[in-house]
C-alpha cells in the first residue's frame, strides 16, 4: 500500500530527480524568486524537505541504503512520529492541502472578521476547495491567519478564507 512520507535532505533538489525513479510520486513545492539583480532562480517551499509516494518497505530500503542511486549518493532521513521510531505517514487530505497551498496562484491568507475569532481557537472550513479542513488561528504579522499542522513537519498558513466559510470548533 502506497502512503506519502516526508523526508529531510540537505540535497533536496537532487534528491527529487533521483528519487522520481524509485517512488510512485515525488512532491517537492518550488517557487520563483527574483535577485535584485532581476534574475529568476527556483527556491524551495519548505526547505530540504521532499514528499514521496511510495510504500512503506520502499521508503525504509531506500533510507537504509543512505543514498537513491549509486551514482548520485542522496543521503536522506524520514520523518518519525514524535516519542517513536515508526515512520510517520502524511494523510492524503493532508498532501492535497498542501499541494493545493502551493500552487502558482495562492495568496497570502488573511481572515476579515464578520465573527471576531481569538488567537489560538479551533476552526473548521465550511466551504471553498479548503472544505472539511481544520486548523487554529493564529496571529502573523498583525494579522489573523488559519494555520494547518503537518504534525512534526510543518506548518501552512491557508489562502484568504471568507470569515462565513469558518466554523470555531
Amino acid at each position: 500500500m502506497n502512503n506519502w512520507y516526508a523526508i529531510k535532505t540537505r540535497l533536496d533538489f537532487r534528491a527529487e530527480k533521483a528519487l522520481s525513479a524509485s517512488c510512485n510520486e515525488v512532491f517537492f513545492p518550488k517557487d520563483v524568486v527574483r535577485s535584485p539583480s532581476g534574475a529568476k532562480r527556483l527556491r524551495a517551499v519548505i526547505p530540504h524537505v521532499v514528499f514521496i509516494n511510495t510504500t512503506q518497505q520502499n521508503a525504509l530500503a531506500l533510507e537504509s541504503a543512505g543514498r537513491l542511486q549509486p551514482e548520485l549518493n542522496i543521503p536522506f532521513w524520514i520523518y518519525r512520529y514524535p516519542k517513536s521510531n515508526e515512520i510517520q505517514v502524511i494523510s492524503d487530505d493532508q498532501m492535497n492541502l498542501l499541494k493545493l497551498l502551493t500552487t502558482d496562484d495562492s495568496t497570502r491568507c488573511e481572515i476579515f472578521h464578520k465573527q471576531e475569532f481569538n488567537e489560538g481557537q479551533k476552526v473548521t472550513v465550511t466551504g471553498g476547495p479548503f472544505k472539511g479542513y481544520e486548523g487554529y488561528v493564529q496571529r502573523v504579522k498583525k494579522n489573523k491567519h488559519v494555520v494547518v499542522r503537518i504534525e512534526g513537519i510543518c506548518l501552512v498558513m491557508l489562502p484568504f478564507i471568507h470569515p462565513d466559510l469558518l466554523q470555531p470548533i
